[in-house]
């Protein structure tokens, strides 16, 4: 591995292009849906949060294997690199399977149980079952572009994500809304649009898996599990999902509080949050890069190195995301207003604009961090903080302040702030006491039995 791949910066833009054209992509099908109905734009958030959900579970496969392949490459095992990948490979065909299931046979009952008005489910229940073979082919594409980022192929990984997003534009405004007097397939045109284009995606991984990385997959590797490599994925990507699940089912918890407050206060959240999309794209690509060369770095046994690479992002992260923060103050205000002339959702977008000016770098600290810590094989201390954190600050404070003691939303943001420094100080404590390091050399030794044996 030569330096210059191991480069922060040189591995980290492309996957910042990449988490762009993924946030692009959702502002572009509610475009896309609004095009349709009001309705159909209904269905399409609601889908979206189960979409949301199931991509957490692709995600312990794919996060497993990312940093397991990053382990192994750093120390030079290739021959176990690849098993690892394979593995991978097989474990996100076999959840695609299950979601393809779940989808097809049980997208009414989850839309029931959801909630979805009875006049929607005719847009909504076609849509979500068609979404089951898009999903199927998601699944094993995230697991092999992640493959690809821990080998360094960022630029590989990022035309992937262009060409298949790229696709997915293409054909989603001709099979939803028809080409001359033919009407279209509405929502499931779309859910068509994304199957093809993670077909398309799939068959450009594996052609690089094939050309960049010599890993040549045979018709049983797509199912083949193998035990011990398969414990290995589980063993980061479990913990990194438990995180996410702990985040999401807190959130949910805090916008159901949002929506008691009324629907100046439901909107302002709605918009702001999509504000804050944009600027923690910065914050999850150091992060993602961040991982991949610490990876490196403990699987080669350079622990000093892999110290000096997590400092030095932490140190990129904080000050893009205070400059990312500051920007927000000024833009985020001026965008809104073109949005919406209410004076009350202006006001409160104006104080909660400065909340996140102390948010943003506590969340740069968590994000970076925690991405260094799985790297290290230290990837249950995240988890453990993260299920109280954002309970006890990100839930109790933003209820004590926002609804107990009258706040509002600007209560609710400051209880995500709180969570968010909390978990950040966490983390920069764990690194800084080399806590990490017992768990780091514990990696090391196990992939030095595994090329001896």
């Amino acid at each position: 591995m030569s330096k210059k791949k191991l480069q922060l910066f040189a591995i980290t833009w492309p996957i910042l292009v990449e988490n762009l054209l993924m946030v692009l992509m959702g502002l572009f099908g509610l475009w896309l849906t609004s095009r349709i109905s009001n309705g159909a734009v209904g269905a399409f958030g609601l889908v979206g949060q189960i979409l949301g959900a199931l991509q957490i579970v692709f995600r312990v496969v794919s996060i497993g294997t990312s940093v397991v392949v990053t382990q192994h490459h750093g120390a030079g095992d290739e021959a176990g690199a690849h098993q690892i990948a394979k593995t991978g490979l097989a474990a996100s065909s076999w959840v695609g399977l299950a979601t393809l299931l779940l989808m097809t046979l049980g997208s009414g009952g989850i839309l029931t149980a959801m909630h979805l008005p009875a006049e929607l489910m005719p847009l909504g229940q076609p849509y979500a079952a068609a979404l089951g073979v898009a999903l199927l082919f998601d699944s094993i594409s995230m697991s092999m572009v992640a493959v690809l980022r821990a080998y360094t192929q960022t630029r590989e990984s990022m035309k992937i994500v262009l060409v298949m997003n790229l696709v997915q534009v293409i054909l989603s405004v001709p099979l939803m809304l028809g080409v001359g007097s033919w009407q279209g397939f509405g929502l499931p045109g779309m859910a068509l649009a994304m199957t093809l284009s993670r077909v398309l995606a799939t068959g450009l991984a594996w052609r690089v898996w094939r050309s960049k990385l010599d890993v040549h997959i045979r018709l049983p590797d797509w199912l083949r599990l193998r035990r011990q490599p398969l414990l290995s994925i589980l063993h980061i990507g479990l913990p990194g999902a438990g995180e996410k699940v702990a985040f999401r089912v807190s959130f949910i918890i805090s916008v159901a509080m949002v929506a008691s407050m009324g629907q100046v206060a439901l909107a302002t959240h709605a918009y702001v949050f999509q504000a804050v999309q944009l600027v923690t794209l910065f914050t999850n690509s150091v992060g993602f890069g961040t991982e991949i060369v610490v990876g490196h770095h403990i699987g080669a046994g350079a622990l000093k190195r892999a110290n000096r690479v997590l400092w030095r992002a932490m140190g990129w992260g904080l000050g893009i995301m205070t400059l990312c923060a500051v920007l927000s103050y000024f833009l985020t205000p001026l965008a809104v207003a073109h949005a919406t002339q209410d004076p009350e959702i202006l006001r409160l977008v104006g104080l909660i604009v400065l909340v996140e000016l102390v948010l943003e770098p506590g969340r740069s600290l968590n994000t970076v961090i925690t991405s260094g810590l799985r790297a290290a094989g230290d990837a249950r201390f995240p988890v453990k903080v993260s299920a109280v954190s954002v309970f006890l600050f990100g839930v109790g404070l933003g209820w004590l302040l926002g609804v107990h003691f009258g706040l509002g939303l600007v209560g609710i943001w400051i209880g995500y702030a709180a969570d968010e420094c909390c978990r950040g100080l966490c983390m920069a404590a764990r690194w800084f006491s080399l806590a990490w390091v017992p768990y780091a050399r514990r990696t090391r030794q196990r992939i030095l039995a595994h090329m001896q044996g």
